[in-house]
């Protein structure tokens, strides 16, 4: 009873201030309507306030579901255009043979500020990835290719890597060179081997060519600088990425079903094409 005694003495103030309060606010509510409806609109704020937050919360949890049918819809996409690519350039097809295969997967770790950077992914063997499928991202920008595969992960080689390689070409000439990094920004790429000749000029797109990892006509970036050589021979492109390499999350694999072939019978020829 002591102990009770004690605690209402220290919670009396308090709890008759709350009383008061309560009794203050009721009788200025029912004073007139103008109170009533300021009432209204202060609880009806802080009650919007606290259900806007929740909302935003929600949605904020919701986003990798909806990136994940937005993705999803992409694969079919890209699943259509190779179908009608082929068939424009083959005149007609069979049913179901599409010449690429596309699968999604998500980035758990990644470097862009090494000298040969790399990212994972979380998808493996056990998923059907395998070495040498292009890595592009939702866009279908060019980002890198896969690497190594163990069961359940990948590593793949960023286009940011000193080892990276690939065919480039302009979008609208066709002039082809290599497109390779020389490890200073992780947004810029360098397409070489390009004729002193050949029409670019800045803001001109550059697109990749068929090669046993890469489909054709996916843009890489966008041209920034040009200089010639210094045997006026040819011509030495600096190209902005379309990837932000360091914002990867969502890609897209790309598997070219006639990969194999195209490699053994090009390697036979060019050895050293994109090792």
């Amino acid at each position: 009873m002591y102990r009770l005694t004690l605690i209402l003495k220290r919670i009396a103030v308090p709890l008759l201030f709350i009383v008061v309060e309560i009794l203050a606010i009721s009788k200025y509510s029912s004073a007139t309507s103008f109170t009533r409806a300021r009432l209204l609109a202060i609880s009806n704020g802080v009650t919007g306030a606290v259900n806007e937050s929740f909302g935003s919360v929600g949605a904020y949890f919701s986003l990798r579901s909806e990136n994940d049918v937005l993705t999803q819809r992409i694969l079919e996409l890209e699943a259509q255009l190779a179908t009608r690519q082929e068939v424009a350039e083959r005149g007609e097809v069979e049913a179901g043979n599409v010449p690429y295969l596309f699968s999604q997967a998500r980035v758990i770790k990644n470097s862009v500020f090494a000298q040969y950077n790399y990212f994972t992914i979380n998808k493996g063997r056990m998923d059907d990835v395998e070495p040498n499928m292009a890595v592009l991202t939702p866009d279908g920008f060019v980002a890198g290719y896969v690497l190594d595969c163990s069961e359940r992960y990948s590593v793949c080689m960023s286009v940011a890597n000193r080892d990276f390689t690939m065919g480039g070409k302009g979008k609208n000439n066709e002039f082809m060179g290599s497109i390779a990094w020389n490890g200073d920004n992780y947004r810029r790429v360098n397409l070489e081997n390009i004729p002193h000749y050949a029409p670019f000029a800045k803001g001109d797109t550059i697109i990749s060519t068929i090669s046993y990892r890469f489909p054709p006509d996916r843009i890489i970036g966008i041209v920034e600088e040009f200089e010639s050589s210094e045997d006026k021979m040819n011509s030495h492109l600096t190209v902005r990425l379309a990837a932000d390499l360091s914002r990867l999350d969502r890609v897209l694999l790309v598997k070219f079903l006639g990969g194999e072939e195209f490699k053994e019978l090009h390697s036979t020829y060019e050895p050293e094409e994109e090792k």
